[in-house]
């Protein structure tokens, strides 16, 4: 599965402990210790922090998030080499005719069939025209 996150947010070095947030999500039983990503998590506060000084908006771009192939899955280099290859095949690509481009060479076949079945039609006219004159001789 391919996705892509659009322009997320880079901390960097030091910020997250600046905005670590705890965040609750159910008490613990009593006499239970508290257990992270069980009775609370730890977040991000964004708004405690100051874009360009502690973090920066990156655009990752679209990556494979799950991979669920029976081949391995490939490394960063291999699909770099893919997408190259890719844009190179797209670039050299004859161009896609327009839809009057196409009706235009639609129209040409055509014309050309009806030629070819119209000589025909011509040759076998004779042939019909030649036995006639036989047959009534």
């Amino acid at each position: 599965m391919v996705q892509d996150n659009g322009p997320e947010p880079a901390l960097h070095p030091g910020a997250e402990e600046k905005s670590r947030v705890r965040y609750e999500i159910k008490p613990p039983e009593e006499g239970e210790k508290p257990v992270e990503g069980v009775h609370y998590r730890y977040g991000i506060d964004y708004n405690l922090l100051t874009e360009g000084e502690d973090y920066d908006i990156v655009e990752r771009g679209p990556y494979i998030a799950v991979w669920n192939l029976d081949k391995p899955q490939p490394t960063e280099a291999e699909l770099q080499a893919a997408w190259e290859a890719y844009q190179e095949a797209e670039a050299n690509k004859p161009p896609e005719l327009t839809e009057l481009e196409q009706l235009q060479k639609e129209n040409l076949l055509l014309k050309s069939q009806n030629n070819a079945l119209s000589e025909r039609a011509d040759f076998i006219e004779d042939i019909i025209a030649e036995m006639a004159m036989r047959v009534y001789q």
